[in-house]
Parts: structure tokens; C-alpha cells; sequence
């Protein structure tokens, strides 16, 4: 099963891809993030502790077409 994540705002998008893909195995959901969990830590301390950023480049969809196709983990692991 595949997921597509919609940028938060894409309201147009968002309808769009629930309308065209209710008979697909595709799950359309909102970016839930508010912001970058870094950005967010106030603290004087900071919490996180890596030196280098994990995270790849941003698909070419989220910024061109304002969503993302991802597979779902949960189900792409099948029991042997």
C-alpha cells in the first residue's frame, strides 16, 4: 500500500488526489508537521545532540506538486 502526504494548505491538492484515488490501495493524509522539530527547541540547551543532518533532499513533488508518494512500512513487511 502506498501513502500520499499533502502539504499542509494544498487544500485543492489534497481534494484532488482523495477524489481520484478512492479505488486505489493509496492512502491520501496531511503533513502533520507544524515545523522542523529543531527550529522548535527553545531551550537554552539543545536536545539534539547530532552533528549532521540524517535526512536527504526534499522529493522533487513536495516542492513542485505540494505532496509526496512514500510506501508503507507497515506494509511492505510481509510475516514468513
Amino acid at each position: 500500500m502506498l501513502r500520499i502526504y499533502v502539504k499542509r494548505g494544498a487544500l485543492w491538492r489534497y481534494h484532488r488526489l482523495t477524489r481520484d484515488s478512492k479505488k486505489l490501495p493509496v492512502s491520501v493524509e496531511w503533513d502533520r508537521r507544524c515545523e522542523d522539530r529543531r527550529a522548535a527547541a527553545a531551550s537554552p540547551v539543545p536536545r539534539d545532540q547530532r552533528k549532521a543532518d540524517r535526512r536527504g533532499a526534499v522529493p522533487y513533488t513536495w516542492d513542485a506538486a505540494q505532496f509526496v508518494v512514500v510506501e508503507d512500512a507497515r506494509q511492505a513487511v510481509s510475516p514468513s
